[in-house]
């Protein structure tokens, strides 16, 4: 060990540095003569012994045979101890091989149980999955069965209550064969080209209700009157259905009874909203155009956004358009009529919209499709038949996707420049222009 005071192990070769380590040193010196001197002492002792071994004889018999039968008595007590442990320890593995070939017994008899439980279950398993397979398919076709017949019931009410709303609204076709034939198409009852505003109001309204109707949502949300909001607008589609609240028209709107465009469009300017584009005119288009240019363009995307709704609404129930030109997107009435009032057998019209989506769907059907799935043919009614309201020919699944997919309309804002142009081009191409009772009044007085 290192000394407590240096921290040194002990060495013969090195010097003592402290009283600690030559005492330590001297340690072994001492057991040793300590160790001759207890030697000595034994063999004195053995001397004395051997000298005196007569007269001490017996009395050192004596005591050997009483040490010798005390050893023998604890060897016995040993003996006995240690074989009542071995017993008892005998005696608890006797316990424990009775306990587990008890345990093995039973786990015999579960065994046996299962194996027979399992033979019973597996008996006729076949037969049993078979059975268990066609009545799930059964009831499969009979859900599908409901499921298309609820949906045959709902297009039909769909399709009724679109053409009570036309009538109520009173659209309706007018040709004229004075010369040649000419086709016109009212709504509201006597609406003229000078009411324009009444007639857009008149179709927002009806867009709306046969979208609601339909559960369809439009491209270009609509915002039709409502408490503070006297006029009808319509948002672009990047800026529909996005969270806001509606912008409230001025005070001078919500006071008198004729909208005014100016005040429509008056926003709070802390608030940072898309703005919508009005439907309704207040004064001539020609008017509007020299002395608001921006509100004439607004309002002729306006009427643009809602012509572009109905022929997406066209579209996507199974009409389409005689072309793909800007006139026959922003012919209202026609567009309307075909879709409402117009009689349902237009076969060359509903064959070409389902010829693609037939096709998708045979092919499809002869690939992976289960036989209990009802076919779809031809004569389905398109009106009322896709939608954004039910999960069964939902217009945002894939193959409503597809059927939208055929769809090759120029886009609203192509469709807006070319009503420009071509108004622009009438405008200028007119001889004369033509003035209002006040402006002739006007000129009366300046002439007198």
């Amino acid at each position: 060990m290192s000394c407590h005071i240096c921290s040194r192990a002990p060495h013969t070769r090195l010097p003592f540095h402290c009283p600690t380590c030559a005492r330590n040193q001297l340690y072994q010196l001492r057991i040793e003569s300590t160790q001759l001197l207890l030697e000595k002492e034994a063999l004195g002792q053995q001397i004395a012994a051997t000298a005196t071994y007569d007269t001490s004889q017996d009395t050192n018999d004596e005591r050997s045979r009483r040490w010798a039968i005390q050893g023998i008595s604890s060897q016995q007590t040993g003996s006995l101890s240690r074989q009542e442990a071995l017993a008892h320890h005998i005696e608890i593995l006797r316990l424990e091989i009775n306990a587990k070939r008890v345990e093995a017994s039973e786990r015999r008899q579960s065994l046996s149980r299962r194996r027979s439980d399992a033979e019973s279950a597996k008996y006729q398993l076949g037969e049993r999955e078979i059975a268990t397979l066609t009545a799930i398919q059964n009831t499969t076709k009979r859900t599908e069965h409901l499921w298309h017949s609820l949906h045959s019931k709902t297009a039909e009410a769909r399709i009724f209550l679109c053409r009570e709303a036309a009538h109520l609204y009173g659209l309706r076709q007018k040709v004229s064969k004075r010369g040649e034939a000419r086709e016109s198409y009212v709504l509201g009852g006597g609406a003229t080209p000078a009411q324009i505003s009444t007639s857009l109001s008149n179709v927002a309204h009806l867009l709306v209700l046969i979208s609601h109707y339909l559960t369809l949502r439009l491209p270009a949300e609509v915002t039709l009157p409502h408490r503070n909001y006297p006029t009808s607008t319509i948002l672009t589609p990047a800026a529909s259905y996005q969270s806001r609240e509606t912008p409230e028209s001025s005070g001078t709107s919500s006071q008198t009874s004729t909208p005014s465009l100016t005040a429509s469009r008056t926003l709070d300017a802390r608030i940072h909203l898309p703005r919508p584009r009005p439907l309704f005119i207040d004064r001539p288009l020609p008017r509007l155009a020299k002395e608001e240019p921006a509100t004439y363009a607004l309002f002729l995307e306006g009427a643009t956004l809602l012509a572009w709704d109905v022929a997406w609404l066209c579209r996507t129930q199974g009409i389409n358009l005689s072309s793909d030109s800007w006139e026959d997107v922003c012919n209202l009435g026609k567009n309307m009529w075909q879709l409402l009032v117009a009689p349902p057998a237009q076969t060359s019209t509903l064959m070409r919209a389902f010829a693609g989506r037939d096709t998708q769907t045979k092919m499809k059907t002869a690939r992976d499709s289960p036989k209990t799935t009802i076919q779809r043919t031809k004569s389905f009614p398109m009106l009322g038949h896709y939608s954004h309201g039910t999960a069964h020919s939902f217009l945002g699944a894939s193959e409503g996707s597809e059927f939208m997919r055929t769809w090759k309309l120029p886009t609203p804002i192509k469709i807006v420049d070319n009503l420009k142009s071509n108004l622009l081009g009438e405008m200028a191409s007119a001889e004369w222009e033509l003035l209002e009772e006040k402006e002739w009044d006007d000129g009366m007085d300046r002439v007198e």
